[in-house]
C-alpha cells in the first residue's frame, strides 16, 4: 500500500509543478501582479494539500516534499528565482514557512487528529489570503499600525469570518474525524475562538510569518478546546476575555503600542487560558508592576532618552523578549506537567523583573554607575552600568516574583517551590540581571552620533544615521532581554540539578 503512496505523491508533486507554472503563465498573460500569482498558488496548494490525509496512508511522503519545497523556496527567494513567486512588493519568507508549518502539523497530527490538520491548513490557504485581498481592495481601509508591516481593519475582520466559517464547516462536515460529539452552540464557540486566536496571529506577520503562526497557532487552540474538558475550555475562554481586558488597559494608559498590545494578547490567551492562576498571578505581576515602575521613573528617564533605545511603551519585541521564553514554557507544562517547568517559568520572569527594576531603579541612583566589566564610571543610562541601588533593585525585583511564585505554586501534596527552589530562584533572577550587565556592556551594539557626538543605542539619532562603534548590529535591547530570561532559565536548571 505504501507503494501507492508514492505513485500518488508523483502525481501530487507534478500538480503543485502545474500549478506554480500556470501562475507564471497566468501573471505574464494577464499582466498580473507577484502577490496576485503568489495567492493564486497560495490558495490551491493549500486546499491541495489539505485532502492528503484523507487519500494517503503514510505521512512521509508529505513530510519528504514539504521539506523539500521548503528548501527550494528559500533558495529561490535569495537567488530571485521564480519572479512571480517571490518578486513581491516586500521581501517574504512566506513560501518557506507555508511548506514548513505544513511539515510540522503533519508530524504533530497525522496520526491522531486529521480534523484539526485540515482546518489549519484551510484556515492559512483560504482565510489568510481572503485578508490580503480585501485589505487591499478596501476603498477606505482603516490601518492598524503595529509597526512593521500595514494591516486593516477590514483584511483582519475577514480573517475572522473565514476562519470562523472555516471552522464551523469542518466540524460539521466531518465530525467522524473527531473522537467526541459536540453541539452546534460549542462548534460556534470553539470556531468564535480558533478565529480571534488566527486573526491576531494575521495581524502581527512579519516578511510572511503568518504562514507559520496561524496554522500552528489555529491548531494548537483548536485541539485544546475539542479534546480538553468543557471546564477547561471555559477556563481557556476566560483567559482569552481576561487577557484582553487587560490589554486593553495597558493599551490606554500607555504600557503598550498597538503591535505590543496584539503581542500580549496572545501571549495573555495562552498563559492565562493554559497555565490558570499559577502561571497567571507571576506574570501579570511581573507586567504591571514593572510597567508602573516604569512609568513613575519616565520623568527621570527623560535626559537619556536619546540614548537608550527604547524608552517608552512596550513593543511587540519587547514583549516577545520579555515573557516569550516563559510562554513557551506554559506550552511545555500543558503537554508534560512536570515541576520543573514551572521552576523554569518563574526563574524567566525573575530574571526579566530583575533586570527591569535593576535598571528603573538603577537610574534614581545619586552615584555615578559603573561599568561592570571594569568598575570605571560610566554615564547614567549607558548599557552595562550598575550601581548599588540598582542591584538593590534588581534583588528586590526578583524577591517580589519569586513570592508571589511560591504563594501561587501549582501543588497536589507538597508544594514545588520550597525553601530550596526558592533560594535558586532568587539567586539565578539575580544573577541573570548580571547577565544582561555584562551583555550590554560587551555585544549589545553602539552607536555614535555624526552631529552631537554622542553614544548611543539607537540607528537614527538627532535625525540622522548613526555609526556602529561597538557590538554587532544585530544584538539590540531586545536580544540582550531575551537572552537575559534565557539565562535566567538555564541558572535555575544548573542549580537545580545540582541541589537535587
Amino acid at each position: 500500500m505504501i507503494s501507492s503512496d508514492w505513485i500518488f505523491l508523483g502525481f501530487f508533486f507534478i500538480a503543485l509543478l502545474s500549478l506554480v507554472l500556470v501562475s507564471e503563465v497566468l501573471r505574464i498573460w494577464l499582466k498580473w501582479p507577484p502577490e496576485s500569482s503568489r495567492k493564486f498558488v497560495h490558495v490551491f496548494t493549500g486546499i491541495l494539500v489539505s485532502i492528503t490525509p484523507f487519500v494517503l496512508l503514510s505521512m512521509w511522503p508529505m513530510v519528504i516534499l514539504g521539506t523539500l519545497f521548503a528548501v527550494f523556496d528559500f533558495f529561490a527567494i535569495q537567488k530571485n528565482f521564480m519572479r512571480g513567486m517571490h518578486n513581491t512588493k516586500r521581501k517574504t519568507y512566506g513560501t518557506v514557512f507555508y511548506p514548513a508549518s505544513f511539515v510540522i502539523l503533519v508530524l504533530l497530527l497525522w496520526e491522531q487528529d486529521k480534523l484539526v490538520l485540515v482546518t489549519s491548513m484551510l484556515i492559512m490557504a483560504i482565510a489568510d489570503a481572503l485578508a490580503a485581498v480585501v485589505g487591499e481592495k478596501a476603498v477606505k481601509p482603516l490601518h492598524i499600525n503595529i509597526g512593521f508591516e500595514d494591516k486593516t481593519v477590514q483584511g483582519s475582520a475577514t480573517m475572522f469570518l473565514a476562519s470562523f466559517c472555516i471552522v464551523v464547516c469542518t466540524l460539521l462536515l466531518f465530525p467522524q474525524l473527531s473522537n467526541s460529539q459536540y453541539t452546534t452552540v460549542q462548534i460556534f464557540w470553539i470556531a468564535a475562538i480558533v478565529a480571534v486566536f488566527a486573526t491576531a496571529c494575521e495581524v502581527i506577520s512579519l516578511k510572511g510569518s503568518d504562514n507559520l503562526t496561524v496554522p500552528l497557532g489555529s491548531a494548537f487552540v483548536m485541539q485544546y478546546l475539542l479534546y480538553h474538558s468543557i471546564n477547561d475550555g471555559l477556563f481557556f475562554t476566560l483567559g482569552l476575555i481576561l487577557s484582553f481586558f487587560v490589554v486593553i488597559l495597558s493599551f490606554k494608559l500607555k504600557f503598550l503600542d498597538t503591535g505590543g498590545a496584539i503581542g500580549a494578547f496572545l501571549l495573555g490567551t495562552l498563559v492565562f487560558g493554559v497555565g490558570r492562576w499559577p502561571f497567571t498571578v507571576p506574570i501579570l505581576t511581573f507586567f504591571v508592576l514593572s510597567s508602573f515602575l516604569s512609568k513613575i521613573g519616565q520623568k527621570s528617564k527623560l535626559k537619556f532618552t536619546s540614548e537608550i533605545e527604547k524608552s517608552g511603551k512596550r513593543d511587540i519585541w519587547q514583549v516577545l523578549a520579555n515573557g516569550g521564553l516563559a510562554g513557551i514554557l506554559v506550552l511545555a507544562w500543558n503537554y508534560f506537567p512536570f515541576d520543573i517547568f514551572y521552576l523554569l517559568f518563574i526563574g524567566a520572569l525573575a530574571a526579566v523583573m530583575a533586570d527591569t527594576w535593576g535598571t528603573e531603579i538603577g537610574v534614581l541612583s545619586k552615584i555615578k554607575p559603573v561599568s561592570i566589566l571594569t568598575f570605571k564610571p560610566v554615564a547614567k543610562g549607558a548599557s552595562g552600568g550598575i550601581t548599588f541601588l540598582g542591584t538593590a533593585g534588581s534583588l528586590f525585583g526578583a524577591f517580589i516574583l519569586v513570592v508571589t511564585g511560591f504563594g501561587f505554586s501549582p501543588h497536589s501534596s507538597l508544594p514545588i517551590i520550597g525553601m530550596s527552589e526558592f533560594i535558586i530562584l532568587l539567586v539565578s533572577g539575580l544573577l541573570a540581571s548580571l547577565v544582561d550587565s555584562l551583555l550590554g556592556a560587551t555585544v549589545q551594539a553602539k552607536y555614535t552620533c555624526h552631529v552631537c557626538n554622542k553614544s548611543t543605542e539607537n540607528r537614527i539619532h538627532c535625525g540622522r544615521e548613526t555609526i556602529l562603534t561597538c557590538g554587532y548590529r544585530w544584538i539590540n535591547n531586545d536580544v540582550v532581554n531575551f537572552f537575559c530570561a534565557l539565562s535566567g532559565i538555564l541558572f535555575v536548571y544548573i542549580f537545580w540539578l545540582i541541589w537535587h
